[in-house]
């Protein structure tokens, strides 16, 4: 049996007469609109602002007036208990002279203004011993006495004590203190009597901490 599409529904019988008729068409209405809308103009309407106008106005220099003095209030009567005192009586201005016109006038206030100056004494910070140019170096070596606690009980060792020198090579204070705890306090009077040559950064004295080392043995 073949199978055939009918006339009505095969699209391929009718396209080139369809295609022919909306190309017809289509040039039609492109003709006509070239015909009518040949002198069509196109403007563009920009929408103008009104120009905004600034007024300055000159305000006047405000000035700040004195008031005028209030006026003297007028005497009231005052009422009195007294039946015999009448009610016109009034009380007159009486010049009474206690002779104060002898004396002399008090003595004028010297304003004494004193000025006391604050001394400000800065403490200057020590430099860190690796950052000066010119380390010190020792003028003066003190030994220190040996404990007698730690002799006696066969005690070594050794002690190192910091101390701050300062601008003049004296030591000032003591800082830190390594080692046995025996040797401590001789050491520490020993330190404080070692004398240096100042420690200089940039061409003057600075203060500077040292360690200053002691050695306690019985062979010193």
């Amino acid at each position: 049996m073949i199978v055939s599409k009918l006339p009505e529904a095969d699209l391929k019988r009718s396209y080139n007469r369809v295609l022919s008729t909306c190309v017809g068409i289509s040039l039609l209405v492109q003709v006509l609109l070239f015909v009518f809308l040949r002198n069509f103009d196109v403007r563009i309407s920009a929408k103008t602002q009104k120009p905004v106008i600034i007024q300055l106005e000159q305000i006047p220099e405000t000035r700040q007036e004195r008031r005028p003095p209030p006026a003297t209030r007028p005497v009231v009567p005052i009422a009195s208990d007294n039946a015999k005192v009448s009610d016109e009586t009034t009380i007159e201005t009486t010049d009474i002279d206690v002779g104060l016109d002898d004396l002399a006038p008090p003595p004028v206030l010297e304003e004494r203004v004193v000025e006391k100056k604050a001394e400000i004494v800065e403490e200057e910070e020590p430099v860190e011993i690796w950052k000066v140019e010119k380390q010190p170096e020792v003028l003066k070596q003190v030994k220190p006495d040996y404990p007698e606690i730690a002799r006696k009980a066969g005690i070594e060792g050794r002690v190192t004590v910091n101390a701050l020198v300062g601008k003049n090579g004296k030591v000032e204070k003591l800082g830190d203190i390594v080692g046995a705890e025996v040797f401590h306090e001789a050491a520490k009077a020993a330190a404080l009597q070692w004398e240096f040559t100042p420690a200089i950064q940039n061409d003057r004295p600075v203060k500077v901490w040292v360690a200053i080392p002691f050695n306690f043995t019985f062979r010193d």
